[in-house]
């Protein structure tokens, strides 16, 4: 299904129902399924409902997003979206003028000012909060299994030699089993034929933990033991070959290794709870000033 939206929609609601798409579906507004259509709509009116009411608070005075700021995020956003023309194209999808888009997206800057300036009140966290986390999570707190390796590529990508494909394979098949006699001549094979960055320093890749590598050669660097080579991996960048030095177990972070860390995830959770806090007073001081006492804003309801 697919939806014709309405010029009657404010373009407060086109904007933030267009962020939601593209957040959350990765697609545009009219090619959301009724359901996807039905939950973007519900968050983006919660969310005006929110920014409405941190704009005309207190902390909202004085805050002032510079054009200049603005003028660049928007900028930002076309490059996201493919350039000017396709971002305009964007937007007339969406019923919005370039101007509205501006307009609004200023207003949603300043929100973001705005909690941040709350959440740089958050109480600061005490070493205490700090050891007792660290207490509780110790599990948590390890360096990963890292191995030494080394690597060279025959790059099938920009090279000056032109070789066809499979020249480059047989090159590499020669290589492989050079090594595979010798495993001491690694680092001058990747001196003398590696396209890795690293073939000066004879394809020394330092520690390496999961995850660092593209998942072909991560997995085929985990899968060697020390003194180890690998089979010829191929990528789009061409032909691989990994060596693995050596294997550097596992290990447990002591308190002050772990402590920074632990300060960032306490930090980051203390400022999001001042937050949190801040707009849950925000609208029970609405609902106060209102003659009936029951202002509830649609998807911000009073407890």
């Amino acid at each position: 299904m697919q939806f014709i939206l309405s010029r009657q929609i404010e373009p407060a609601l086109a904007f933030h129902l267009m962020k939601f798409a593209f957040q959350v579906f990765e697609k545009e507004v009219v090619e959301l399924t009724a359901e996807e259509y039905a939950e973007a709509y519900q968050q983006a009116y919660h969310e005006i409902t929110l920014h409405e009411q941190i704009l005309l608070s207190e902390e909202a005075c004085g805050v002032v997003i510079p054009d200049k700021l603005i003028q660049s995020t928007f900028y930002w956003i076309q490059t996201e979206h493919g350039g000017e023309e396709k971002f305009f194209l964007h937007l007339q999808k969406n019923n919005l003028r370039p101007d509205e888009f501006f307009t609004i997206l200023g207003n949603d800057l300043k929100v973001e000012t705005i909690l941040a300036r709350v959440a740089y009140h958050a109480k600061p966290v005490s070493q205490q909060e700090i050891q007792d986390y660290y207490n509780s999570h110790q599990g948590s707190f390890c360096f990963p299994e890292q191995r030494s390796a080394r690597h060279i590529l025959i790059s099938t990508e920009n090279r000056y030699s032109h070789l066809p494909k499979d020249a480059l394979l047989r090159q590499t098949m020669h290589i492989h089993s050079r090594l595979q006699s010798k495993q001491q001549g690694f680092i001058r094979e990747a001196q003398l034929h590696s396209d890795c960055t690293t073939a000066g320093d004879g394809g020394d890749l330092g520690r390496i933990s999961p995850g660092e590598l593209c998942r072909p050669l991560d997995h085929a660097l985990f899968q060697l033991a020390a003194g180890e080579i690998s089979p010829i991996i191929q990528t789009k960048q061409g032909f691989h070959l990994l060596f693995c030095e050596a294997i550097h177990p596992g290990q447990r972070l002591n308190f002050e290794e772990a402590a920074p860390q632990i300060r960032q995830i306490l930090t980051r959770e203390a400022r999001m709870d001042a937050c949190r806090t801040w707009l849950r007073s925000l609208f029970h001081i609405v609902s106060l000033d209102d003659e009936e006492g029951t202002v509830e804003s649609e998807g911000v309801r009073k407890d």
